[in-house]
C-alpha cells in the first residue's frame, strides 16, 4: 500500500488514522477516513493461515451486479499438502455478518465431479477431502459462492460511485486482511500462488480490470461482458485485485530495448483530462527505476493505473495500481511504481517486516525526486520524510500486526523506513547502494518470492563488504535516533572534538553505532572527515587548514538525528582582522555584518544551523571593493548557535553567530 501523508505536497502523502503510539498510519496514496482503524476487527487469530496447505493457483470467475450489490464467484484453487496424511484443510472467508448480513455463503465445494464436505463458520472454511493427501500432493477443487462482500475497514470490495458523476464503480484493495472479503484464499503474503487468472462477468456498462494480460472479451446474451485476465507471474493474495467502472481507457506505452510493454491507464472519464500530463510521466519512471532496481518485473505483461474510490490514495495491485482521483501526481504515481519491485516482485514475507514494501517505495519518490530536480529535490523529499521520522515510536519492525494503523504508520513504517535506505546510502556510498538494490531484486531466492529484513542485510553486506549488522539491529529492531552533543576544542590546524550522544526517546538502543560526518570550519576554509563513532561519548583529533572556528555535526544529513548546542573553546586566539566583523552578538533581532572586499565581484552571505542547512542568504551578483555594511534579519530562528559565512572572489570568512 501506498503511504498516505497529510496533504503537504512535499510529502503526497495522505493519512489514516491513528495508531496506538499516536503516529499516523498510512495507505498508498492519500487520506483514509476511518477513525475506527485504532482496532482492526478482522485481524486474525489464526494468522498466518493453514500450515499444512501451499497454495499454487487461483482461478477467479465472479459475476458482479451494482445494483443490487452481490458477488457469485467461483473459486478455483490449485494447491499442494506441506504435511503427510493431510484429510482436511481451511481456507480463509469470510462469513456471513449477523449484525449486517453482509459476507459470503458458500454452496458447495468440489474436485472434479465430486462434492466435498465443508464446514464455514467463524471466517474459516475447513474442507474434508475424501481420502488423504501426502506430502507434496497437489489438488485442485472450486468453491462455489455468494454474497454481498463484506467492506469493513479499508473497503476490502465496494460497490461505489464516482464522486462528482455518481457513475457505479466496483473495486477491491485487500491489503492487509481484507481477501477473504472475496476470495477464499490462504491469507498469508508468505504465501504467493504460481499464477493467477480473473474472469469478471457484470454489465455492458463496465469496463472490468485485473492483473496481467486481457485474454479476451465475451459480449454475452444477458447484456452483460466477460473480461478473462491472466497473470503468470507469482502473487501474492492481496495483489490480487478487480476494477470496474466506466473507464475511458488512455496509452502509454514503455519501450524496452526492443521490446514494448503496454502501459494502459483505466480512467474516470472525467478525470482524464486533468490526470494526463501526470500519466505521461510513467514510462519515464519504469526507465528510471531500470536503471536504479533492475528491468521492471513484469514485462511479460504490462503496467497500468485503474482508478478508484476517493478516500482510497493508491495500492500497488500487481501491474495494474489502484489510484484514486487525488493520487494522480507524479510522487504517488513513482511510489505505486516502485512498489512493483518492491512489494509485488519481491513481498515481505510477514507484516512485521512490511517496511520492505512502502519504506523501500516511500524511498521511490525521493529517487524519482533526484532525477528532476537532481540533488536539490532528493534533499527536499528526505528533509520531509527525516522530519516526520522523527516522531516514529516503537521499532521499525511492527511488534503488533493485529492493528492496521501500527502496520502502516506513517511515520515509521513509511518516513523512517525511507530514512533508513537513505542513511544505508550514506554508509556504503552511491554505486555500492544503488547495487544493493540492483541485486537484492535478482537474488533468485527472492526474486519473485518474498523477504525479510535478514534477506535485504545479507545483500547489502556482500555488495559493501561491510558487516552491518550493527546498523540494522539499532535501526530496524531498535527504536528512536541519537542526540548529538559536540564539544570542540580549536587550535591552529588541528581541532579536538568530543562527540557525547544519547538515543532520545527509548532506552534501546542506549546509543547509536555510525559513521559520522564532521565539517571543521575555518577562515581558511572548511575540512570534512568521516570518523566512527561508537561510543556514547567519544573523542577525536581532527585536521583543519587554519585556526578553527567551528564544527558542523553530519552537515549532509545522512543520519536521522538531533544536535544540540555545542560548546566551543578556542585554544589559540583567532587573528584580529577588519575585513569580516558581526555584531551585535548575540543576538535575538536583526545582526550587522561589515567587510570589506578587494575587487569588484559577487559576494555571498549565508547563515547555516547545526545540521548545515542554509537559514538565511544575502547574495549580490557584482558588488565594489572597498567597505560594506549589510544587515541580516535572524527574527524567528530557534535560539542556538550558527555559522555566518561570507564568501568573496579573495576568498571564505566564517564567524560563529549566536541567536538568543
Amino acid at each position: 500500500m501506498r503511504l498516505i501523508y497529510l496533504f503537504f505536497l512535499l510529502l503526497p502523502l495522505f493519512c489514516l488514522g491513528q495508531s496506538e503510539d499516536g503516529g499516523q498510519s498510512c495507505r498508498a496514496g492519500k487520506v483514509r477516513y476511518f477513525g475506527r482503524l485504532a482496532a482492526n476487527p478482522k485481524a486474525r487469530v489464526s494468522y498466518p493461515g493453514d500450515a499444512t496447505i501451499d497454495v499454487t493457483y487461483y482461478g477467479l470467475d465472479l459475476r458482479l451486479t451494482h445494483t443490487p450489490a452481490y458477488l457469485r464467484g467461483a473459486a478455483t484453487i490449485t494447491l499442494k499438502s506441506t504435511a503427510p496424511n493431510v484429510t482436511s484443510f481451511f481456507l480463509d472467508l469470510n462469513s456471513t455478518t449477523a449484525t449486517t448480513g453482509e459476507g459470503l455463503r458458500v454452496d458447495s465445494v468440489k474436485t472434479g465431479t465430486q462434492n466435498l464436505a465443508f464446514r464455514h463458520q467463524q471466517n474459516q472454511l475447513t474442507i474434508t477431502l475424501l481420502q488423504p493427501i501426502s506430502s507434496g500432493q497437489a489438488l485442485t477443487l472450486t468453491v462455489y459462492y455468494q454474497g454481498v462482500p463484506n467492506s469493513r475497514d479499508l473497503g476490502s470490495f465496494r460497490f461505489s460511485r464516482h464522486e462528482t458523476t455518481t457513475d457505479p464503480s466496483i473495486w477491491s484493495l485487500s491489503e492487509p486482511y481484507g481477501a477473504p472479503d472475496w476470495f477464499p484464499c490462504k491469507d498469508n503474503p508468505a504465501d504467493k500462488a504460481d499464477s493467477s487468472s480473473v474472469r469478471i462477468t457484470a454489465p455492458t456498462r463496465f469496463v472490468s480490470v485485473s492483473n496481467g494480460v486481457l485474454i479476451s472479451t465475451t459480449d454475452n446474451a444477458d447484456s452483460t461482458r466477460t473480461y478473462h485476465w491472466r497473470n503468470s507471474y507469482p502473487i501474492a493474495q492481496y495483489l490480487i485485485s478487480v476494477a470496474l467502472s466506466n473507464y475511458t481507457r488512455y496509452d502509454t506505452p514503455f519501450m524496452y530495448g526492443n521490446q514494448t510493454m503496454p502501459v494502459t491507464h483505466y480512467i474516470y472519464p472525467e478525470t482524464l483530462p486533468r490526470a494526463q500530463a501526470n500519466l505521461d510521466l510513467t514510462p519515464r519512471m519504469l526507465q528510471l527505476f531500470t536503471e536504479r532496481f533492475g528491468p521492471y518485473p513484469f514485462l511479460r505483461e504490462k503496467y497500468g493505473h485503474a482508478q478508484f474510490g476517493q478516500g482510497n490514495g493508491g495500492m500497488e495491485h500487481q501491474t495494474i495500481s489502484s489510484m484514486e482521483a487525488s493520487a494522480l501526481t507524479p510522487s504517488v504515481i513513482a511510489h505505486e511504481l516502485a512498489h512493483q519491485w518492491f512489494g509485488d516482485k519481491i513481498t515481505c514475507r510477514d507484516w512485521q517486516n512490511i517496511w520492505l514494501n512502502e519504506g523501500f517505495a516511500s524511498y521511490g519518490e525521493a529517487v524519482y525526486a533526484e532525477s528532476v530536480s537532481s540533488l536539490t529535490g532528493y534533499k527536499t523529499t528526505m528533509n520531509a520524510f527525516m522530519t516526520r521520522a522523527l516522531n516514529a515510536r516503537g521499532s521499525i519492525y511492527v511488534q503488533d500486526i493485529s492493528n492496521f494503523a501500527n502496520i502502516f504508520n506513517s511515520n515509521r513504517s513509511y518516513a523512517k523506513g525511507a530514512t533508513v535506505l537513505h542513511m544505508l546510502r550514506g554508509v556504503v556510498g552511491d554505486s555500492l547502494f544503488f547495487r544493493t538494490l540492483r541485486i537484492y531484486t535478482a537474488t533468485p531466492a527472492l526474486a519473485y518470492g518474498t523477504a525479510v529484513t535478514e534477506d535485504f542485510q545479507a545483500v547489502a553486506q556482500k555488495v559493501s563488504g561491510q558487516n552491518l549488522d550493527y546498523f540494522f539491529k539499532q535501526w530496524i529492531y531498535g527504536e528512536g535516533y541519537p542526540t548529538y552533543r559536540v564539544t570542540m576544542t580549536g587550535g591552529n590546524n588541528s581541532a579536538t572534538v568530543r562527540l557525547e550522544q544519547r538515543n532520545t526517546i527509548a532506552s534501546n538502543p542506549g546509543s547509536f553505532t555510525m559513521p559520522v560526518q564532521i565539517r571543521v570550519q575555518s577562515a581558511a576554509g572548511d575540512t570534512t572527515v568521516t570518523v566512527f563513532n561508537d561510543r556514547a561519548d567519544q573523542t577525536f583529533n581532527l585536521p583543519a587548514r587554519g585556526v578553527v572556528s567551528g564544527v558542523v555535526i553530519d552537515p549532509n544529513n545522512w543520519i536521522l538525528k538531533t544536535v544540540e548546542a555545542s560548546s566551543i573553546v578556542t585554544a589559540v586566539a583567532e587573528p584580529l582582522s577588519t575585513k569580516l566583523r558581526v555584531y551585535p552578538n548575540p543576538t535575538a533581532e536583526s545582526l550587522a555584518i561589515d567587510f570589506s572586499t578587494l575587487s569588484t565581484g559577487p559576494v555571498t552571505i549565508s547563515l547555516v544551523n547545526l545540521l548545515g542547512q542554509r537559514v538565511r542568504l544575502i547574495s549580490e551578483a557584482k558588488l565594489t571593493s572597498g567597505d560594506h555594511t549589510r544587515m541580516l534579519n535572524v527574527r524567528g530562528l530557534a535560539g542556538g548557535r550558527y555559522t555566518l559565512t561570507l564568501e568573496t572572489e579573495n576568498g571564505t570568512q566564517s564567524r560563529v553567530v549566536l541567536v538568543r
